[in-house]
C-alpha cells in the first residue's frame, strides 16, 4: 500500500516533468511565426516558456537539428541559457562534407554528452551571447579550447553566429529576455 505523502510527492514530481508536446511546439511555432512574419505590435512582448522551445525542438525543428546531433535541450535561468545535447562529432563534421582532422577525430570520437553554458543579455535592439563554459563527455572544456572549437568547428559552418559581441537583433525586436524557465521578446 502507497502511504499518501509518498503518493503526494510521486503526483508533484510527475506534474513538475517537462512537457514536451506536440502542443507545446504548435504554441511555440504560431509564437515564433509571429515573430519570424515581425506581427508582434510595437511595444508588445511574447513569451516562449522552456517546455514550448523543447518541444519545437523536438517536433517542429527536429529536421534543423544536424545529424549526429541528438537530445537537445535548453535550460532557461536569468540572463543564462544551458544547452544540452548527444553528439556524434564525426557524424556531425560528415554532413558538411568535411573532417574533423586527425587529432579532434581521435578526441572527439564517439558519442558525447556535451553542456554549453551561455549568458545571454539583449537590450535596446541589440543582443549579446557569451559562453561561459562547455562539458564534453563530463570534462570542462578549457577557455583556449572553447575558442578553438567555436572558430574550427562552429564558425565555419554557422558564420553568422556571434559570440563574445553585442549583434542587432532582427525582427524589430527591442529585447529578448532570458528568464527563469521563459523567454520573453519584445517588440520595438
Amino acid at each position: 500500500m502507497i502511504r499518501r505523502p509518498i503518493l503526494l510527492l510521486c503526483l508533484t514530481a510527475a506534474l513538475a516533468a517537462p512537457a514536451i508536446s506536440p502542443e507545446n511546439s504548435r504554441s511555440a511555432r504560431q509564437k515564433i511565426d509571429r515573430i519570424l512574419e515581425e506581427k508582434m505590435a510595437p511595444g508588445s512582448s511574447l513569451v516562449l516558456s522552456g517546455d514550448e522551445i523543447n518541444s519545437c525542438l523536438r517536433y517542429d525543428y527536429a529536421d534543423v537539428v544536424p545529424a549526429g546531433v541528438t537530445q537537445p535541450n535548453l535550460h532557461l535561468e536569468p540572463d543564462r541559457v544551458t544547452g544540452t545535447a548527444m553528439v556524434d562529432f564525426a557524424e556531425w563534421q560528415s554532413q558538411s562534407g568535411g573532417s574533423p582532422g586527425l587529432l579532434l577525430g581521435w578526441l572527439l570520437r564517439g558519442k558525447r554528452r556535451v553542456e554549453v553554458a551561455c549568458r545571454y543579455t539583449s537590450a535596446d535592439g541589440y543582443g549579446r551571447v557569451d559562453v561561459e563554459s562547455v562539458r564534453i563527455g563530463g570534462s570542462a572544456v578549457s577557455a583556449e579550447a572553447i575558442t578553438f572549437l567555436i572558430n574550427n568547428l562552429v564558425q565555419p559552418r554557422y558564420p553568422e553566429a556571434v559570440v563574445g559581441r553585442s549583434v542587432p537583433l532582427a525582427y524589430r525586436l527591442k529585447q529578448v529576455r532570458i528568464e527563469q524557465g521563459r523567454a520573453v521578446v519584445v517588440a520595438k
